[in-house]
């Protein structure tokens, strides 16, 4: 289990630093015309979750749409509510094209996290913004679709925290995964690289 871990943690760790030297490359005017994001195809895929309301919702629903994915949970002291903080900056970036992307985040706790919970909870970064949960199974699914890994820690008399991958995965139009984020990356990265998806046919 540790190694099969590392190893995932490998290749995403890879995969962003990909997603960081295009952006470089696109940021310092290189007169080559950068390429576009690849799809990264054992990566991903459909999903069904709960939204606020039980309404169920599929990552299909959203086709024709650029997604932001990204894992994490309501209690989390520092990494969420900076990475959905940062998504929030990148969406008003992107200006009149905002309504053509979506910000959904999937809680990796879902024993804490109600759909309405959530929900309140990324509404208070963006209006826009969905937060999705569902059944323990159902959660950890998504999570291998996406190679996200997460674990409860010790409880204690102030609740507990729960580690897990904390990046931003880009989706284009067609809910592909074409680039990913780390939770350092900034609004102007995430934004750009949005802009670029939409401007694909």
């Amino acid at each position: 289990m540790r190694a099969r871990y590392w190893a995932t943690a490998a290749l995403v760790l890879v995969l962003v630093v990909v997603v960081v030297f295009a952006a470089f490359h696109a940021s310092t005017g290189s007169t080559s015309r950068p390429a576009a994001f690849p799809v990264i195809a054992d990566l991903g895929g459909d999903f069904e979750l709960s939204r606020s309301g039980g309404v169920r919702v599929r990552l299909q629903d959203y086709r024709g749409q650029i997604v932001l994915l990204f894992f994490g949970y309501t209690y989390c002291p520092d990494v969420c509510p900076t990475s959905l903080y940062t998504l929030k900056l990148a969406v008003d970036d992107v200006g009149a094209a905002a309504d053509r992307v979506q910000v959904i985040m999937i809680t990796v706790d879902p024993e804490r996290d109600s759909p309405e919970h959530l929900g309140q909870y990324v509404r208070h970064f963006h209006p826009q913004f969905i937060g999705l949960s569902g059944a323990t199974e159902e959660v950890e699914r998504v999570a291998r679709q996406y190679r996200v890994h997460y674990q409860k820690g010790q409880s204690s008399p102030g609740g507990y925290l729960v580690s897990h991958s904390a990046y931003v995965y880009l989706l284009d139009k067609q809910g592909r995964v074409r680039a990913i984020f780390s939770a350092s990356a900034n609004k102007a990265d995430v934004a750009d690289g949005v802009r670029r998806l939409l401007r694909e046919d």
